[in-house]
């Protein structure tokens, strides 16, 4: 994991590109969740020194390879048996790897997770179903989703 910390100028140019995104289809969040996914594809930016995209199948582009970045929001730092997700609608985009960030709610902080192959993802993820609780930590999940902890990706 990498910490990063988000600096108040590199947050108001996020919220300036996020007040101009419409509302995405399926967006679990419904919008809320935009400025934690900007704040993310920052970071998976400057990790894989790449360029941001705004593509439907991906966010990041380096060395020709395509990234799709998933962002979660939390209350505390992450740890490395906390779970990132792919949401079960999204297992068509046409992209290479997944890379996974984590926002602390105060958009102050945030980490690189890391990465994995879109193919190595769902060989290694479990499924989960809308409703469901997690027993691990009696999370409901509100989508269906496939899930795999932090400790399984390659953190470059």
């Amino acid at each position: 994991m990498k910490k990063f910390s988000i600096s108040s100028g590199t947050l108001k140019r996020i919220k300036e590109r996020a007040s101009k995104l419409p509302l995405l289809n399926n967006s679990i969040r419904k919008g809320e969740g935009t400025l934690v996914a900007y704040i993310g594809e920052e970071v998976v930016k400057k990790v894989l020194d790449g360029d941001i995209k705004d593509t439907y199948d991906y966010d990041i582009i380096y060395n020709g390879i395509k990234v799709d970045v998933k962002t979660k929001e939390r209350t505390v730092s992450p740890k490395s048996y906390y779970e990132c997700s792919v949401a079960d609608f999204n297992t068509r985009q046409d992209c290479d790897e997944y890379a996974f960030v984590s926002v602390l709610n105060n958009m102050k902080e945030a980490w690189y997770l890391g990465k994995i192959s879109k193919s190595d993802f769902y060989k290694t993820a479990i499924f989960h179903k809308k409703d469901e609780v997690d027993p691990a930590n009696n999370f409901t999940f509100k989508a269906d989703c496939y899930n795999i902890p932090v400790w399984k990706l390659f953190c470059s």
